[in-house]
């Protein structure tokens, strides 16, 4: 496939269910016995995500007009360092627009979208065995501690302070888990 003229990024909306339905069952499909959803609770769930701004969003990636991606980011908390964190829960681009940084442009605008939600800190889990992700995923930031969980300042370069609302150790402090959970 040739590369993309032009990729845009957008908060996926109702009428993007058609399409990221078959990509992110896809994604689920990729990773076998992990998953047991069934298309119906896939659609259900996305649905439910679209519709809730606090849970959340989804982003999906258009390129040449066509779906080719999507980064699905739910809210959640930390109590480690008590503040709300952007988990970066599923990231996916199909096969043929893959290694025309698509994913990279999903990663920096889910890392964006979450910086305006006044969210300062995106984490994410990948399956360990997955080297080629985890390669690229390394590529963007450090892993933390011996555990494939990466975590990144939503605002690229800066280091982050705490906050009145929020005690955040600075971005160049290593955070480690105190419990290895194997996700993604």
């Amino acid at each position: 496939m040739a590369v993309p003229k032009e990729i845009t990024i957008r908060k996926a909306t109702r009428a993007d269910l058609a399409a990221l339905l078959p990509q992110f069952r896809a994604y689920q499909e990729h990773y076998g016995t992990l998953t047991s959803a069934t298309e119906e609770q896939t659609r259900d769930f996305l649905s439910c995500m679209i519709d809730d701004p606090n849970a959340g969003f989804i982003l999906i990636a258009i390129s040449d007009g066509l779906p080719c991606g999507f980064a699905a980011v739910y809210f959640t908390v930390s109590g480690l360092i008590a503040q709300r964190l952007a988990h970066l829960g599923d990231l996916y681009v199909v096969p043929a627009f893959r290694k025309q940084d698509i994913g990279s442009t999903l990663f920096e605008a889910a890392s964006c979208e979450a910086h305006s939600h006044g969210i300062r800190l995106m984490r994410w889990l990948s399956v360990s065995s997955n080297a080629p992700v985890n390669a690229w995923y390394s590529k963007m930031v450090r892993p933390v501690g011996t555990f494939e969980l990466y975590l990144r300042p939503t605002e690229a370069n800066k280091s982050l302070q705490p906050t009145a609302t929020a005690v955040t150790p600075p971005a160049s402090q290593e955070i480690v888990p105190a419990v290895a959970v194997a996700e993604h």
